[in-house]
């Protein structure tokens, strides 16, 4: 019993005696802890608060500082962290103070180099318990460090030398050491979530786990690092490294051996960069890697060290599920060498094997590429390849699945890659080999395009193309020709800086062209236009102007093209037969073609710049002019339609057209001049002439047969623009000129030759609608017509006629001599019209 008190009061004693030490001594402790931080790191430190705690790190006594901030050697902010907790012997209660370990919790921690090598954690030194000099022991307080932990700290690293920028968070790392001493072993546990690392203009490691597990002796005396080892662990993967670093002004000097014989094709996959690593997101991969390598030499700004080491793929697996692929029976031998020569050494890379099968295909790879800051690339391929691949491994959102397969015979490249580049140093370059498609099908922009048969001959920088059909819709076109600088269209960046283009001469034969099936492949796709708002219809056009911009400028050739039957929406005709010209950024098509019962002569020209612009020169001739009017879709108007006029239709028509994003034409931009006749024709259930006839008290103008109907017409700033213009019909004939705005606003000028009217208003009706000939009569009566087409107004008005006839004298000589110099041919429609007195 006795016992019992006796150890119970001992375990009191134990217990209390701390606790009331700290509840005396702990405010005293806690402020030279303070105090010893401030004067050891000479360096601004902010703490809000500050407590000494046993039980939360018990046997240890605690001193937590909450609300830390501290400023680096440059100024910078080097740390900031909830709580930094000062771990301490139990012995500083009773003796000197004496601080062991420290912990930081939910901070962020800054650690920046300049291109000179200074650092912003320069802080003052620190003398390890065990080192013995002058300064060895003394102060209240004693550092002898040996273990830092981090808990949820964000690390942010930039490091101008090695051009180097990383993002991450330490979740759980604890390191273990004397690290105060000149030479120590640090010990490193870690669980890393790494937002992001970038090097050179790459990026690595983005959003990535990662476990770091390290035996590292640090040499403060020769500034080295040597690794005993250190295992870098993502997934199944397990890289091991052991070897030295020596930090120097210019950046570090290596000598580490890497070694993996763990991990799959999967988590390498996982660690490539995101602009290599997107198109292979989706794919299922497996496969045994084997990784061995050594890397020695100095890594700066301009120097890269030498890697020399092999990587081993077996049994590897591939698969697509939304491309509906699967590679098997994978086997890769790659290796990295570094490479002497006369003027010094290079570093190489090279795939020496890559075998397997796709869909039960064989196919074989291999590629080498010499001096990696200056590369020279030999490649080489094999078998059968599947065309649903493309759009996995091409970064466009146009692609989307396939069918079918490429069959590459022999097809080689080689030469260095800058002149690969650059269209004016393809002849250093070589290529070779066969590319035949076989029932080949991609689906583009949402629209199946398919490649039932083709073949392209690669030798040098000259390529054949043979009897390649596509395929798409109604449309079905088939093309043969020659052509230059594939491989610089291949490698040419998004603005082609280097203005590389595919030239060629080719012939395209059609037995049906839908030229709105082929605009499709570059517009917005369809679903979504449909379930887009306008904001985002004007985006996505704007996105397809800029597709076909950048289709064109990599294209310069001709097609000579033979089309039997043609649409574009409601246009349609037979038998075209022309050139379709390509430059950077423009397309013309210059031909003849049989439309709307005649034939039609076409020069357009589109040009894809900021704004997307056609200038055409069109002559019709013979051609039927209600079908005319038909399938131009009355031209947006309602006032005359192709329920109204009959009549063949010859004209010289030089328009200017731009289009909004949407691809629609910008009316207000519409500038249009055009030279036209109708001949034999007729009016009928022509609303404004009928309410003229009632205007005039004359009859006949429900039906109005005319022999020659003919004027100059411009088109601006959404307004019809009509000269003056003889009308010599069966009912009347009457002089009109004017102007008619596309929202349905008039204002004519006519002149009716009275004796006609008064002799109309005797006669019988004319059943045979004769055309009256055209002479002048004892008196002409002038009239205006001014108003919206709905309520407009006919009153007389002799001076207002006489002068607008007058004015649009120069404005129809303005448009022929438009015409004559854009057609280069004279342009005679009309005699001079002579305004003659009563």
């Amino acid at each position: 019993m006795r016992f019992l008190r006796t150890t119970l009061v001992l375990l009191v004693i134990i217990v209390l005696l701390p606790l009331l030490a700290v509840q005396l001594f702990g405010g005293p402790i806690a402020r030279q802890v303070v105090g010893a931080l401030n004067e050891r790191l000479q360096t601004e430190i902010v703490i809000q608060d500050y407590d000494l705690s046993l039980l939360r790190s018990f046997p240890y006594l605690s001193v937590d500082l909450h609300g830390v901030t501290v400023a680096g050697s440059d100024g910078s902010a080097l740390l900031a962290s909830k709580r930094l907790a000062c771990r301490l012997d139990l012995s500083s209660l009773f003796g000197k103070i004496r601080i062991n370990g420290i912990v930081v919790e939910n901070g962020k921690l800054q650690l920046f180099t300049d291109v000179d090598g200074n650092t912003n954690y320069q802080l003052a030194g620190y003398t390890s318990v065990g080192d013995e000099g002058a300064d060895a022991g003394a102060g209240p307080v004693e550092f002898a460090i040996d273990e830092a932990r981090l808990r949820n700290v964000v690390l942010v690293y930039q490091d101008a030398r090695l051009r180097t920028d990383a993002l991450l968070t330490a979740t759980s790392a604890t390191f273990s050491g004397d690290f105060g001493a000149r030479q120590y072993v640090l010990n490193t546990e870690a669980e890393l979530e790494v937002a992001y690392l970038d090097q050179e203009g790459y990026r690595y490691l983005d959003g990535k786990s990662l476990s770091l597990d390290a035996h590292t002796t640090i040499d403060h005396i020769a500034d080295a690092y040597t690794f005993a080892p250190l295992r870098l662990t993502a997934g199944d993967l397990t890289v091991e490294a052991t070897g030295s670093l020596h930090p120097t002004e210019a950046g570090v000097v290596t000598d580490l051996e890497l070694s993996s014989s763990s991990g799959n094709l999967e988590d390498v996959l996982a660690l490539l960069p995101p602009a290599y690593a997107a198109p292979l997101e989706e794919l299922e991969t497996r496969g045994d890697l084997s990784l061995s390598a050594t890397v020695v030499g100095p890594w700066s700004a301009r120097a890269y060290p030498r890697f020399d080491g092999r990587l081993a793929l077996t049994d590897g697996r591939v698969e697509s599920p939304r491309l509906d692929v699967e590679a098997r029976d994978l086997d890769l031998e790659a290796s990295f060498a570094y490479v002497d020569g006369p003027t010094g050494g290079v570093q190489t890379f090279s795939i020496d094997r890559l075998t397997g099968t796709v869909d039960g295909d064989e196919f074989a790879v291999q590629l080498r590429m010499e001096d990696l800051t200056d590369p020279r690339i030999t490649f080489e391929a094999d078998g059968s390849f599947p065309v649903a691949a493309l759009s996995g491994f091409l970064a466009s959102d146009m692609l989307n699945g396939g069918e079918g397969t490429l069959q590459l015979s022999q097809v080689t490249l080689g030469g260095r890659y800058a002149d690969m580049v650059e269209p004016r140093r393809m002849g250093r370059v070589s290529t070779g080999g066969t590319v035949t498609f076989v029932d080949a099908a991609l689906t583009v922009n949402g629209q199946e395009v398919m490649l039932p048969t083709g073949t392209l001959v690669l030798d040098d920088n000259a390529l054949t193309l043979t009897d390649l059909e596509v395929e798409t819709g109604d449309t079905r076109l088939q093309l043969s020709g020659t052509a230059t600088n594939l491989v610089p269209v291949l490698f040419a960046d998004s603005l082609n800086t280097r203005d590389a283009a595919l030239v060629f001469n080719a012939t395209l034969s059609s037995d049906h062209f839908d030229v709105g099936e082929l605009l499709a492949l570059s517009g917005p796709d369809a679903e979504v236009q449909e379930s887009s708002g306008p904001v985002t219809l004007d985006s996505l056009g704007q996105r397809a102007r800029e597709r076909r911009g950048r289709i064109t400028e990599l294209l310069n050739g001709r097609f000579e093209a033979t089309i039997a039957e043609w649409r574009w929406d409601e246009l349609a005709g037979d038998n075209f037969r022309g050139q379709l010209l390509f430059s950077p950024g423009q397309v013309t098509v210059r031909g003849l073609t049989d439309a709307m019962e005649g034939e039609f002569r076409i020069d357009a020209t589109t040009d894809f710049g900021l704004l997307t612009h056609t200038r055409a020169r069109i002559t019709a001739d013979d051609v039927d002019a209600e079908t005319f009017f038909l399938q131009n879709e009355n031209f947006g108007q309602e006032f005359l339609t192709a329920d109204n006029l009959s009549g063949r239709l010859n004209a010289r028509m030089l328009l200017d057209l731009y289009y909004d994003d949407a691809g629609e034409i910008d009316y207000p931009r519409l500038r249009a001049q055009v030279g036209m006749e109708i001949l034999d024709g007729e009016l009928h259930d022509f609303a404004m002439l009928e309410n003229f006839a009632f205007a005039l008290k004359s009859g006949d103008l429900e039906r109005v047969r005319f022999t020659r109907l003919a004027n100059f017409i411009e088109i601006s700033d959404r307004t019809v623009y009509l000269p003056a213009m003889l009308i010599q019909s069966s009912a009347i004939n009457l002089t009109v000129s004017g102007t008619h705005t596309f929202d349905q606003y008039l204002e004519y000028y006519v002149k009716v030759n009275a004796g006609q009217v008064i002799a109309n208003k005797i006669s019988r009706h004319d059943d045979k609608l004769e055309v009256l000939p055209a002479r002048n009569g004892l008196f002409n009566l002038y009239y205006t017509i001014t108003g919206p087409l709905e309520s407009y107004v006919v009153e007389t008005d002799k001076s207002a006629v006489k002068d607008d006839f007058r004015r649009s004298a120069y404005r129809r000589d303005r448009i022929r001599a438009a015409l004559e110099e854009s057609f280069q041919t004279p342009i005679e429609l009309l005699p001079t019209l002579e305004d003659t007195d009563e």
